[in-house]
């Protein structure tokens, strides 16, 4: 076998016009499938960054059967926000924390009352968890503050008619069902891109508390960690720390079309590779035919001196191998210093319909790389075997005729 490799080496070596055609349309088609890999992580890296930092908090902690019964009774699942934190924080990898409320509402100014989903943020230790929460809002607004300075989203302040610092009323059903009111002055206007209800509001957690009866509770901590890429372990921690009272949810449960978003990437993505990749080898299998039929008296040399033909056809799977291995290899070093080149620059982007700007920074991983690699010398080899099985059915004296 070792032979086989070697002679397989030398005519790789040999024939260079056949092998630079080859090499260059593995070169081309792993290089582009690298590449497009590292964009495509790069900016779903930045879609789950802006959707953990900007919205959700990368885990959720809830009362448990919060998430089944967010739609009618979530204000019955509170519990004791300080203690809650308390615990929370104690946890190795936990950042920050907030406490929020989630409930529904109305807005009324003037003859105008709309209902909205409105979310009761503490002003503060909201953008420690969110700092992207701000990038948000539309030009010329502000954050909400510890009193009654209240965002609701530009199609709600339109929708009822309310310019940034006039006054209204925002009303809720308490805890017991009782109709409750509360003012706030609106010092901010924000645009959402992502999809889902869009008359929201967010309101001080103050106001929230007076409005719903909850002095010290919450429906919600929202929760940063060190690094999203330890979700779904620190969330198994805190689960295990807070007992059964407790749901924890990553930001893919609390964020299901980002996930589903990801998936039809990777899906689309996994397709186009594929397609390059079998363009790729059906240039490979054109090539190694046509070597086959230059090649002729060389085989019908062979067979006349006793090579088998098991031999020949494991010359050419050989030769194939080597071509796809080292095409695959080049490939993947091109991509990937085209990837870290893009990298270190940087590509400043912004989501159609969001004025949060965002830079996307490309990345491949070591494991997708060698799993290029093989997959481009696997998959030269199994191309080959048609024309090499071609070579070893070769006659010996129609092979010397070079027939």
């Amino acid at each position: 076998m070792l032979t086989v490799f070697r002679l397989a080496a030398r005519n790789v070596v040999r024939n260079r016009r056949r092998t630079l055609i080859t090499l260059a349309a593995l070169f081309v088609g792993v290089g582009v499938m690298v590449s497009m890999r590292g964009l495509l992580n790069g900016l779903q890296r930045a879609l789950v960054t802006n959707v953990a930092n900007g919205q959700t908090g990368a885990l959720q902690v809830h009362r448990t059967g919060y998430f089944a019964n967010v739609l009618s009774t979530p204000l019955a699942l509170d519990f004791d926000a300080a203690r809650a934190i308390a615990q929370v924080q104690a946890q190795p990898g936990v950042v920050a924390v907030a406490p929020r409320i989630q409930f529904a509402g109305m807005v009324s100014s003037g003859d105008e009352t709309l209902f909205m989903a409105t979310v009761a943020l503490d002003p503060e230790a909201e953008l420690r968890v969110c700092p992207l929460r701000e990038k948000t809002l539309t030009a010329g607004s502000h954050w909400i503050d510890a009193t009654d300075g209240s965002v609701l989203t530009t199609t709600l302040a339109r929708s009822i008619g309310l310019e940034r610092g006039a006054q209204a009323a925002i009303l809720a059903s308490d805890k017991d069902g009782a109709l409750s009111g509360e003012n706030i002055r609106l010092v901010g206007t924000m645009d959402l891109a992502m999809p889902g209800e869009k008359k929201i509001g967010i309101v001080p957690l103050p106001v929230a508390r007076r409005l719903l009866k909850m002095e010290g509770r919450a429906t919600e901590l929202a929760v940063a960690i060190e690094s999203l890429d330890r979700a779904d372990a620190i969330a198994a921690a805190l689960r295990v720390r807070l007992g059964p009272d407790y749901e924890v949810h990553t930001w893919s449960d609390a964020a299901p079309f980002v996930k589903q978003a990801l998936s039809r990437q990777n899906f689309v993505i996994n397709f186009i590779a594929s397609a390059f990749m079998f363009l790729m080898l059906l240039g490979v299998a054109n090539t190694m035919l046509m070597s086959v039929f230059e090649r002729t008296r060389e085989i019908g040399t062979m067979m006349a001196v006793g090579v088998r033909r098991r031999m020949i056809l494991a010359l050419f799977v050989a030769e194939a191998l080597a071509l796809g291995a080292l095409g695959g290899l080049v490939g993947s070093v091109a991509g990937l210093v085209t990837v870290r080149i893009l990298a270190r620059r940087g590509i400043e982007m912004t989501a159609p319909g969001s004025n949060v700007p965002f830079v996307l920074v490309p990345y491949v991983t070591l494991p997708y790389l060698a799993q290029v690699g093989a997959l481009a010398m696997l998959g030269a080899g199994l191309f080959a075997l048609y024309p090499a099985f071609r070579a070893s059915r070769l006659r010996p004296v129609q092979a010397l005729a070079g027939q």
